[in-house]
């Protein structure tokens, strides 16, 4: 029977072994305890995975504005006609690498 609170269409919620509410992850709609700071699916039992990947997208977006700004210095310095795409996108590339591993061991739990 229905009740007024629930709605005919709204999904039940699933209920653990021991009793305790679940709710599903939106990355991976796997069903994890309700109120987890973090999916243990997606970010590892203890959160350091989630972490790390967190970081390294951060740091690789700081690290690629950082290669853009330092190849524009270096491009404005050498002269155009030196400043081919070759070092121009090896110089912005390595940045954004650097970035992301920075990010990723700066931003990791423990």
């Amino acid at each position: 029977m229905r009740t007024e609170e629930a709605p005919l269409d709204a999904p039940e919620q699933p209920q653990a072994e021991d009793g305790a509410e679940m709710m599903v992850c939106p990355s991976c709609e796997q069903n994890v305890p309700k109120g987890s700071l973090y999916c243990p699916f997606c970010c590892g039992e203890d959160g350091r995975r989630g972490a790390a990947k967190r970081g390294a997208f951060v740091g690789g977006v700081f690290g690629l504005l950082a290669g853009g700004l330092l190849t524009a210095v270096w491009s404005s310095a050498v002269g155009p006609e030196q400043a081919t795409w070759g070092p121009v996108l090896s110089i912005t590339l390595a940045a954004a690498l650097a970035g992301m591993v920075v990010g990723a061991i700066s931003n990791r739990k423990g």
